[in-house]
């Protein structure tokens, strides 16, 4: 019996990794959205869009497989003061808000992370509310929007298999890492995982 599962299980992660090739994209806006409702923004600038997920006439992603999916925002916030709202929407329903607040001449870069398990066909984008305000050019892309599929059918599409455990080393706050060639490539799961982690300890 524990054989069949097995099978079973290498069976059904083998299909996941050769029909659900990777889906991953990155897109920026380009110019301000001056204090005006955008549903949704359109970003543009398309830089990444591995599975032609997103379409940049629309500014909405859609899913083209089952998964759970991490998508994330970004936005430099506009100097003077004002408060800042971006949702995440999922096929209309405002599943988070993001939110950040500035006064007189600062400014930030303001990043929001959501995780979420999409069905193929279910639609994605960026919200911005009445009165929030961000601004990029050409070269700087600081408002961005991007998104990769993390896990299908029980499979990882980003490392080892998804609930095997955590297995990337923890990130190493003591000293500044300096990148060589001799390195071995760090996966992109390790990335996001040591990012959040960071994010949690600093906040």
């Amino acid at each position: 019996m524990a054989a069949e599962v097995s099978l079973e299980r290498i069976s059904r992660q083998t299909a996941a990794k050769q029909q659900g090739s990777a889906v991953v994209f990155f897109a920026a806006h380009q110019g301000m959205t001056r204090e005006l409702l955008f549903n949704p923004i359109i970003f543009n600038q398309v830089l990444v869009n591995q599975g032609s997920g997103y379409d940049n006439n629309s500014g909405v992603f859609t899913a083209p497989v089952d998964g759970i999916y991490q998508f994330v925002f970004s936005a430099q916030l506009c100097r003077g003061d004002h408060n800042h709202f971006w949702a995440f929407m999922v096929n209309g329903v405002e599943k988070m808000l993001c939110h950040a607040q500035v006064t007189g001449g600062d400014t930030s870069l303001n990043t929001c992370y959501f995780i979420e398990n999409l069905k193929r066909g279910d639609r994605v984008w960026i919200k911005q509310l009445e009165g929030s305000c961000a601004w990029s050019s050409a070269t700087s892309k600081t408002i961005t929007f991007s998104g990769v599929l993390l896990v299908r059918e029980g499979v990882s599409m980003v490392g080892g298999r998804y609930g095997s455990g955590y297995s990337c080393p923890p990130p190493n706050l003591s000293r500044r890492q300096e990148s060589s060639s001799a390195q071995q490539p760090v996966s992109l799961s390790c990335v996001v995982i040591s990012l959040l982690v960071i994010l949690f300890l600093l906040d």
